[in-house]
This record gives C-alpha cells, structure tokens and sequence, in this order.
C-alpha cells in the first residue's frame, strides 16, 4: 500500500522545491478538511442517540399506559416504571451534550411538560379505568406528550443547522486552498501540469468523494456508501465513514421498529395500528373504498395460559401471530391489539371479501398443532372473530369501525366461540366485557 507520505516524497525529489510548497498545501487541506468532517460526523451524534432514546422510552411508557388501561394487569405499571427510569437517564444524558443556551432551554420545557405528563399519568393509573375525568386526563397527557415529542425535534433541528453551518466552513476552507493550489499551477503552468493531474487523482477526488457523503449525510440520509476511494489514508477515512454510516442506518431502523412493533410477536403494536387506521378510514371515505377491520380473540387463552405457563402462551401467541401473516395480503395491516387479542386491517376489501380472509385464518387456527394443547381443552386451539367493514350506515368514523368490530367480536363469543360473526345482533346493546374474551 502507498501512503499519501510515500507519493508526496516521490513527488518531492522529482519537483524540487516547487513540489515541497504543494505538497505542504495539500498536506494541510487534507487535516483540515479530515479534522472539520470528523467534527460534523461524530460531533451531534450522542445527543441525536439521546434524543432518539428519549422518544422511545416515552413511546413506551404512553403504551404501557394504554395496555394497562386495556387489561389492568400489574406487570405493566412496573413496565412504566421502568420506561420512566429509562427516560429520565437519556434525559440526563441530553443535558450533558447541550452545548447551545437554546438547546438547554428547549430541555428546560421538556422537564416541565414532563412533569406534568407524569403526574397526569400517575394520577389515570390511580382513578377508575373509564371514569370521565380519567378519560379527560388521557387527552391531556397525550397533548403533552405531543408538545414533547414537537420540542425534541425542534432540538435535532438546530442540531441540523450547527452542522450546516459547520458545512459551510468545510467548503469555505476547501475552496480557499483549492484558490491557492490553482494559483501556484498558473505560476508554474507546464511545470506543474502532472501535479496537477496526481492533485486530482489522488488528493481532490477522494475528498470530494468525502465531502460528497458528508453533505449527505448532513441532509439526513443515514445509509451514505462512498466509493472506494483507494488503500491509504483517505481510504482509511472512507472506510471508517462507510462503516459509521452503516451502523448508524441500522441503529435508526432499528429504533423506528421498535417504536412500531409488539416486542413479543413482532406485529404491529397498537399505537402504530392506530395510526394506521386513522389514515386508512380517512382514505376510504375520501375514495369511497371499501375497508374492513377484523377483530380476533384465541379462545380460552387465559385457561390455557395458567394450565401450561406463560411461556407456552406466549408460543401461542407467536403462532397465531405467524397464522396471520400467511393468511393475509402484504398490504394488509396486522397487529397485536392486546393481550390474545389481534386485529387485521384490510384496505381495498368489502365485506364479503373480508368475511372469506376471516373464516381462512380461523380454519387455519383450528387445524394448526399448538404445543401443550390438550387437557380439558381438547387437542386444539381456536379463535373467534369479528369483523366491521366500512362503508356501513352505522359506522362514520374509524372508532365506529373499532367498536363494530369489537361488538361482532362479542356476538361470536356469546354464539359459541370458534367462529366468525359479522354483526353485533347477537350482542345487542350491552358494550363487550373484556371478561368474555376469556
């Protein structure tokens, strides 16, 4: 391998004492340039990791809040609790990389709104599940949280513009040796005609190469490869680049699924299917498109989960979780609900067409083997759905299409279980118990 110093040597004894003043100039603008990357590539990135921990740890702790609310069971209080801990420690580690007035002001507002999510949570979690005031507190937290989430990215914007700016003075700098080089070459024209083509080829293209990703990976483009740019040092420098960008890129994918996925059966979790149906309805009634919403409980689940054990439940709901995939489309949106319970969203499907995907997932349900079955439960597992489809005259909203489903859900319960109902006639008026899912 020849390093940049061999070639500037070589060059040295050909070139005399001309060749010595470029290969100084070059020398420099190599370090700068290098050292001003560096700056703009590692400078920013705890407090974005901070950051991006930050929203984590509070998407969590808002889910662990609405499982609780779902199916009042102890484990996740001590799961808020733990998210809690966890934001308050990536928190800490922000204030630490704060280096701007602004930013520690804008943290500032964090903490206060923070607070008073906090207390508003604690305060859900002590009232009854359901009561009005509770409900009332649910909106505001979540307005708090919204304003949290507005303010951490008003922080990663300023972020952005420091590094632009430092940017800026990478190419100022660039350009003020890349004026000096070309006025020595003018000086010198024919004796410096070859160096000019060596400056190029191994000295200004790669570090254009370099400023290249930089700049974008500056503008938020995490998966940034530049080109192989030979086997010295600058290649170095390319290759500690590309190996930062790349795990840099799978760090964001890797918090971007964990905010969007159930950590037991790898679907969707609720928040992201929430979201999800809020833009689907409103696209099926802008297009008048047909959407269907499944609703399915395993049947019997808590009987099976304390005769075999928690471990073997939660196969089961890995199972079932994989039945799904393999019996829906890849547009189709599928999610753990909750508990055992899933729900399937089914863009582009009348009601008809959505009953036949239903009654395929139960049958498949039904004959599939599930470990530990057996006992009092016979040797299967089954299912029982409800299914909602829009349009519909009952159903204006995408909650209407959530508590439809939810009452046909019931309605298949109350008929017997292992089935697929399509209405809430069976249920009548009274809301679905969660009780009954059992």
């Amino acid at each position: 391998m020849t390093s940049v110093r061999t070639r500037i040597l070589l060059f040295f004894t050909l070139f005399a004492a001309a060749s010595l003043f470029a290969v100084m100039m070059s020398g420099r603008s190599t370090q700068i340039v290098g050292d001003a990357a560096n700056s703009v590539v590692f400078r920013h990135l705890p407090m974005v990791h901070a950051l991006g921990e930050m929203e984590i740890a509070l998407q969590r702790e808002d889910n662990t809040v609405y499982r609780y609310l779902v199916e009042n069971r102890k484990l996740w209080l001590d799961e808020c609790e733990k998210q809690r801990l966890a934001y308050t420690r990536w928190f800490t580690e922000a204030q630490a990389h704060a280096t701007e007035a602004i930013e520690r002001d804008k943290l500032s507002q964090i903490d206060d709104l923070y607070v008073q999510y906090d207390n508003e949570v604690r305060q859900i979690l002590l009232s009854r599940v359901g009561s009005a005031a509770s409900l009332k507190m649910l909106e505001t937290s979540e307005e708090h949280l919204r304003q949290i989430e507005e303010l951490v990215d008003q922080i990663k914007g300023i972020r952005e513009g420091m590094t632009i700016v430092r940017q800026e003075q990478i190419t100022d700098t660039l350009r003020y040796h890349g004026r000096v080089a070309v006025t020595f070459m003018l000086v010198i024209a024919a004796f410096f005609f070859g160096l000019a083509f060596y400056l190029w080829r191994f000295l200004v293209h790669p570090l254009s190469l370099l400023l290249d990703g930089i700049r974008s990976f500056t503008r938020g483009k995490s998966d940034v490869q530049i080109p192989k740019i030979g086997k010295d040092e600058l290649g170095e420098l390319q290759e500690a680049f590309n190996e930062m960008s790349r795990e840099l890129d799978v760090e964001r994918k890797r918090l971007r699924n964990e905010s969007q996925s159930d950590a037991l059966t790898g679907l969707f979790n609720m928040r992201y299917f929430r979201s999800q149906l809020v833009d689907e309805f409103s696209r099926s009634q802008r297009y008048s498109r047909p959407l269907t919403l499944l609703m399915i409980d395993v049947d019997h689940f808590k009987a099976y989960n304390d005769r075999n054990g928690h471990p073997a439940g939660d196969i089961v709901l890995k199972e079932v979780s994989r039945i799904l995939i393999r019996n829906v489309r890849g547009t189709d949106i599928v999610a753990r609900y909750g508990g055992e319970e899933f729900v399937v969203l089914l863009p582009e499907t009348p009601l008809d067409a959505g009953t036949s995907v239903a009654e395929k997932v139960r049958k498949a349900v039904e004959e599939h083997y599930f470990p530990f079955a057996g006992s009092k439960l016979g040797e299967r597992l089954t299912v029982s759905i409800g299914i909602a489809s829009y349009p519909d005259s009952h159903i204006s909203s995408d909650q209407d299409l959530i508590e439809a489903s939810d009452k046909a859900l019931y309605g298949a319960k109350r008929a017997g279980r292992n089935r697929v109902s399509g209405s809430a006639s069976d249920a009548g008026d009274i809301p679905s118990p969660r009780s009954a899912r059992a």
